[in-house]
């Protein structure tokens, strides 16, 4: 018997059951859809995580700190807890007096991020480069005018600031002595007219910053409304008040009490002038804030955002390092940037063995790859079951069949079919309501991935205000050979029984049934 004539069994067969077929399919194709939608909105994610993340080096960059001021074994022993009390009330009151210790260092950080420890960070294998986090507050004076600005350094992923440059240009070299500043701070320093910001370009202003060792003492704030800023001439007669606080006590309407307790704070802690130092530059242009698009895009770094004045890498990062006492002080934070996205684990490794917090946006990305693993597992379990309950359906359905043609089956025998033609003919049978039910669910899954799709990344535009110009769903070709073959896979086993079944039928018994 040829396969082209156990074929047209096979339709024939399926084609007399027509009811019966359509309903035995549904269970396939909706296992099918479900198939579909599961695997190609996990690949989808996937793809579209690494997608985004590699537009810029987010993954291949490793955020460092400073090392926290030790471990609590370290001054246990230097804590003593007073009181007659019981022992695991002692122990309590031991180990919330050492994490208020820790948490609280006034001589800074255990291990600090100098400058020689960003060159030992340079050295570790397959870093890049090492990017320090520089924030200086300060004020710029130019002519007769002084406006307090937020002076950081420049990122260089930053590639969105370039283009951002309204008057001037950006900077040439990562050591120059230049700086850019902020349409929106010449504004508040007063420069409103477009000449007047377009004739700054080209001149020197001055940064002066008033520097504080202490990290604990007297400190007087003054907050304006509006969020102004204070001024330079308020925050240098501040400085001068809490200079003078000590000898000026008794000038206060205070009682003795309160004079006594402020005169042993100042004694262990004398207020303290700040620091002043300074450092000359050229306005080499004139920035705006990045457009909505451009923060949605995430093109724009931290520091462009929330600068008044940009100043190149290198020359920021001399200028921390030059100031009094920055060098003791340590930078918040420094950035490394790997060689290859696989080698940032290693990284990090090396990072925590020098007694520095280390953390890696691959970690955040490694969770999220698994919570959405789990998710779409469940749902691929789902869908597998679901086939295999369509399968059921298909074996009941066969079952059913191979009793209504047992006399079909017989005159097949009596006039020469073997067994392995009978049993191909239920197994073809089961192998066509797979293809057609999975091609069928295929077809299904892609038609509702387009509104899905919209759906999906309009959802993620208004709530993360990310653009993803990409689809959320992927249909590669090893997805449509999977679904189709497993649903074909499922539903040809599924009639194995039936088939055997079948294939066992006597013909002189098969002819004499009604």
């Amino acid at each position: 018997m040829r396969f082209a004539d156990i074929l047209g069994l096979a339709l024939s067969a399926l084609w007399q059951q027509k009811a019966r077929t359509l309903l035995t399919t549904l269970g396939v194709i909706f296992g099918s859809l479900v198939l579909t939608a599961s695997l190609s909105i996990n690949s989808g994610v996937q793809e579209t995580i690494e997608r985004e993340s590699r537009r810029s080096t987010q993954l291949r960059r490793v955020q460092v700190r400073p090392g926290g001021g030790g471990h609590p074994s370290d001054i246990a022993d230097q804590v003593e807890v007073k009181g007659n009390m019981s022992d695991a009330r002692r122990e309590r009151i031991r180990n919330a007096l050492v994490r208020q210790k820790l948490n609280f260092n006034p001589g800074g950080p255990r291990i600090a991020l100098t400058r020689e420890r960003l060159r030992q960070l340079a050295e570790i294998a397959h870093v890049d480069s090492v990017i320090p986090s520089i924030y200086l507050n300060g004020f710029a004076v130019f002519g007769q005018r002084s406006q307090r600005a937020d002076i950081m350094a420049n990122d260089p992923d930053d590639d969105s600031l370039p283009g951002r440059i309204v008057a001037g240009r950006y900077f040439e070299t990562p050591h120059q002595s230049a700086a850019i500043v902020s349409e929106f701070w010449l504004y508040r320093a007063g420069m409103t007219d477009d000449a007047a910001m377009s004739a700054i370009v080209g001149k020197k202003i001055k940064l002066e910053f008033h520097v504080e060792r202490r990290l604990v003492g007297v400190g007087i704030f003054l907050y304006k409304p509006d969020g102004v800023g204070t001024t330079r001439d308020e925050f240098s007669a501040l400085d001068k008040i809490k200079k003078q606080l000590p000898e000026m006590l008794d000038r206060f309407a205070l009682t003795g009490v309160e004079k006594a307790a402020l005169k042993d704070a100042f004694r262990a802690t004398p207020p303290k002038a700040a620091d002043v130092f300074s450092e000359e530059v050229t306005v080499a242009g004139v920035f705006r804030m990045p457009s909505d698009k451009e923060q949605q895009g995430r093109r724009s770094s931290w520091e462009s955002m929330h600068s008044d004045i940009i100043l190149p890498l290198r020359m920021a990062e001399d200028l921390f390092f030059r100031a009094p006492g920055q060098g003791e002080r340590s930078l918040n934070h420094a950035t490394l940037v790997v060689d290859r996205e696989e080698n940032v684990k290693e990284v990090v490794k090396q990072v925590r063995e020098m007694e520095l917090d280390a953390y890696a946006a691959t970690e955040w990305i490694d969770r999220q790859r698994l919570m959405y693993l789990l998710i779409f597992s469940a749902m691929t379990i789902v869908a597998a079951v679901a086939l295999l309950v369509a399968a059921l359906g298909i074996a009941n359905t066969m079952l059913m069949s191979v009793l209504e043609r047992t006399r079909e089956v017989g005159i097949m025998k009596a006039v020469g079919a073997g067994n392995g033609h009978v049993q191909l003919i239920f197994l073809v049978e089961g192998a066509i309501i797979g293809l057609v039910g999975g091609t069928l669910g295929l077809l299904l899954g892609w038609a509702a991935s387009i509104p899905g799709d919209r759906w999906a990344r309009d959802m993620v535009q208004r709530d993360m205000r990310i653009e993803l110009k990409e689809s959320l769903f992927v249909f590669p070709p090893w997805l449509i050979l999977a679904v189709v073959s497993f649903a074909v896979l499922v539903t040809t086993l599924a009639a194995v029984y039936p088939a055997r079944r079948a294939a066992k039928v006597d013909p002189v018994t098969a002819l004499r049934h009604e």
